[in-house]
C-alpha cells in the first residue's frame, strides 16, 4: 500500500472545509503551478514519481502532499519537510540532487526566475488594478453586471488571470528555500527583514497614519474612536472628521478585497464587508506613541550590527542575498494580494450568477460546480448547466463534511482508497506542551525574533473584530494568541507586542508580517488557544519558538 504524508498547516491558513468551486480551483492551481515550477527546474523528470501530485483533497479540505515535495522537489533542490509542518523524524527519505541536474540547475533557475521577475515588474500591477476595480464594481452591486462577468470568465481574460498564481508559486518556493538557508546559516541576520515594506505590512502603516489623521481632526473624533463607535456615518456627520472619513474610504478602496478570514475561499468575507474593523483598529492605535517603522528600526539595528561583524567577503554576499530576499517577499505579497482580488471577484460573480439563474435557491448555488464545469457554464453564458440533483447531492456531501470533525493537520493518505489515518499518535500533537504548577510551556516554530524575549497580557481570540474591540480597553504590552492570522489582522499588528499562532509555517502571514513589524512570533504552537486564557501574562521567545504562561 502506498501512502502519502499530507499537511494542512499551510493550506488551512487560506481555506477551510470548502465547496467544490473553491476546492477544485485551489487543487488545479496548486497542482499545475507547483508541477510546472518543479519540472522547469528539473529538465529531465524521468526519475520523478509520476503517480504523485502536489495536493490531495480529504473531506473537502485541501492538503499539501509532503511526500511529493520530499521525493520530487527534493530531487531538484534541497527541501526541508518541517517547512510544511512535518516533524523532523517523520520522513527519513532524503533524495539527492543528481550531479548532472545540479550542474544545469543555475541556468534553468535563471530562466524561471527571470520570467517571474519580468511578470512582477511589467504585468502584475496593471492586472491587480483592473481586478480591484472589478471588485469595487461588483461589490457596489447593480442589476446589469452580466456583461462584466462574462468578460471576467472569457477564455482570454481567464488565462491572463492564471499567471499571478504561477508567479506566486515560483516566488513562494524560492522564498521557502531561502528562508530555510538563512535560518540554518545566519539566523542573526533575519532581523534585516524588519521594516521591509510589502503590500500586506503597509496595511498596518496605513492604520497608524489614519490614527494620526484622526488625532488632527480633534478630540471629538478621538473620543468616538476610543468609545468603539463603528458607524462611519457618525464620523461623516462631523465636518471636522472629513479628512479621516476620506482616509478610511481610500483604505477600503485599496485593501477592501483582502480576506477577513481564509481569503482564498470564494466564500471569504472581505475588509470591504466590515469597515467597522478599520475603525476599531484605528482606535486601538490612538495611544501608541511610536510608529511601526520605529520598532522595526530597533530590530534592524541589532541585525545590522551582526552583519557588520562578518568578514568582508561573507558580509557582502549575505547583504546582497538579503536585499534579494526583501524583493522576493515584496513580490510574493503583491501576487498574494492580486490572487485575493481575483478570488474576491470570482466569489461575487458566482453569487450574482446564482441569484440570476437560480433565483429560488441559496446564492451559493454556483459554488457547487467544479472549476471546469463553471467555466463551461460561464463561457456558454449559462447554457451548460448541471442537473439539479447533482448539485443537491454535492450540497449534502459538503454539509456532511462541514459538520464532521476535520481531519488532523498531518495525516497519512492512501490515494487508491482515499482513506486516511492520523500521522501522529493520539495526543502526540500535545507533546510540545509541558504543564507544571507554575508554568505552561509550548514549543512552536520561532518565526521572528523581534526585540528578543517579551512579556505581555494574552489576548486570545480567532476574531479580528473582537480583538480590535478588546484592544481599546487593554493597556500595556499585548500578546495575540490565535489559531491563525490573515490580512485582516495586519491592521492590528502595530498595537501588539508579540504574536502566537497554532497554525502556519515559517513563511505564513503571521511570520512574515511579524518580522516586518519587528515583533517576536511563534507559529505552529499546538493547542495554545486551548490552554492560554485571556488576561494571563505570557512570555514569548520568538527565536527559540517557546511560549510560556507566567502566573
Amino acid at each position: 500500500m502506498v501512502e502519502w504524508l499530507l499537511s494542512g498547516q499551510n493550506t488551512q491558513e487560506s481555506m477551510q472545509v470548502s465547496r467544490p468551486m473553491t476546492v477544485s480551483t485551489a487543487e488545479s492551481q496548486l497542482n499545475n503551478e507547483i508541477t510546472w515550477f518543479t519540472e522547469q527546474l528539473a529538465g529531465d523528470t524521468s526519475d520523478f514519481d509520476q503517480r504523485m501530485r502536489p495536493t490531495a483533497v480529504v473531506q473537502d479540505w485541501v492538503y499539501l502532499n509532503i511526500s511529493y515535495f520530499v521525493r520530487n522537489v527534493g530531487s531538484v533542490m534541497p527541501f526541508d519537510p518541517t517547512s510544511l509542518g512535518a516533524p523532523p523524524d517523520l520522513i527519513t527519505e532524503k533524495p539527492k540532487v543528481p550531479l548532472g541536474r545540479m550542474l544545469g540547475l543555475p541556468i534553468r533557475f535563471y530562466r524561471v526566475y527571470s520570467w517571474a521577475a519580468r511578470y512582477y515588474r511589467e504585468s502584475l500591477p496593471a492586472l491587480d488594478a483592473q481586478l480591484r476595480e472589478m471588485y469595487a464594481t461588483l461589490h457596489a452591486g447593480g442589476d446589469d453586471l452580466l456583461d462584466l462577468i462574462w468578460r471576467i470568465f472569457s477564455p482570454e481574460f481567464y488565462a491572463e488571470c492564471r499567471l499571478p498564481g504561477r508567479a506566486h508559486i515560483v516566488i513562494s518556493m524560492i522564498v521557502t528555500g531561502l528562508d530555510s538557508t538563512l535560518r540554518q546559516q545566519v539566523p542573526e541576520l533575519l532581523g534585516l527583514f524588519a521594516g521591509n515594506e510589502t503590500t500586506t505590512s503597509l496595511m498596518g502603516q496605513r492604520i497608524w497614519e489614519l490614527s494620526e489623521t484622526a488625532s488632527r481632526c480633534g478630540e471629538e473624533v478621538r473620543q468616538l474612536l476610543k468609545s468603539g463607535v463603528t458607524d462611519l456615518d457618525a464620523y461623516n456627520a462631523l465636518p471636522a472628521a472629513a479628512p479621516f472619513v476620506e482616509g478610511v474610504r481610500v483604505f477600503l478602496k485599496t485593501y477592501g478585497h483582502r480576506g477577513f478570514s481564509r481569503e482564498l475561499d470564494f466564500e471569504a468575507e472581505r475588509l470591504a464587508d466590515h469597515p467597522e474593523h478599520i475603525l476599531l483598529a484605528v482606535g486601538s492605535h490612538l495611544n501608541e506613541h511610536q510608529p511601526p517603522q520605529a520598532r522595526a528600526a530597533e530590530v534592524r539595528q541589532g541585525a545590522e550590527a551582526a552583519l557588520a561583524r562578518l568578514f568582508f567577503p561573507k558580509r557582502a554576499l549575505w547583504k546582497r542575498i538579503l536585499g534579494w530576499g526583501q524583493q522576493l517577499l515584496s513580490w510574493r505579497e503583491d501576487s498574494k494580494s492580486c490572487v485575493s482580488a481575483l478570488q474576491a471577484v470570482y466569489g461575487l460573480s458566482t453569487r450574482y450568477l446564482a441569484r440570476h439563474f437560480y433565483p429560488d435557491d441559496p446564492d451559493d448555488m454556483m459554488l457547487f460546480y467544479t472549476l471546469e464545469e463553471f467555466l463551461a457554464f460561464a463561457q456558454s453564458q449559462g447554457e451548460q448547466r448541471l442537473p439539479r440533483d447533482l448539485l443537491d447531492r454535492r450540497r449534502a456531501e459538503f454539509e456532511l463534511h462541514k459538520n464532521q470533525n476535520p481531519p488532523p493537520e498531518l495525516i497519512w493518505y492512501d490515494p487508491d482508497t482515499y482513506g486516511w489515518r492520523p500521522a501522529l499518535a493520539e495526543g502526540a500533537e500535545n507533546d510540545a506542551v509541558e504543564i507544571t504548577e507554575a508554568t505552561r510551556r509550548f514549543q512552536g516554530l520561532g518565526a521572528s525574533q523581534g526585540r528578543g524575549l517579551v512579556e505581555g497580557i494574552a489576548l486570545v481570540t480567532n476574531d479580528p473584530i473582537e480583538a480590535g474591540r478588546r484592544l481599546l480597553d487593554i493597556e500595556g504590552p499585548v500578546i495575540l494568541v490565535t489559531r491563525l492570522t490573515d490580512p485582516a489582522w495586519s491592521s492590528l499588528f502595530g498595537r501588539l507586542t508579540a504574536v502566537v499562532t497554532e497554525l502556519g509555517g515559517l513563511i505564513s502571514h503571521a511570520a512574515i508580517v511579524a518580522r516586518e513589524n519587528g515583533l517576536p512570533a511563534v507559529v505552529g504552537a499546538a493547542d495554545v488557544t486551548h490552554w492560554v486564557r485571556n488576561g494571563q501574562r505570557v512570555r514569548v521567545d520568538g527565536a527559540a519558538g517557546i511560549v510560556e504562561i507566567v502566573e
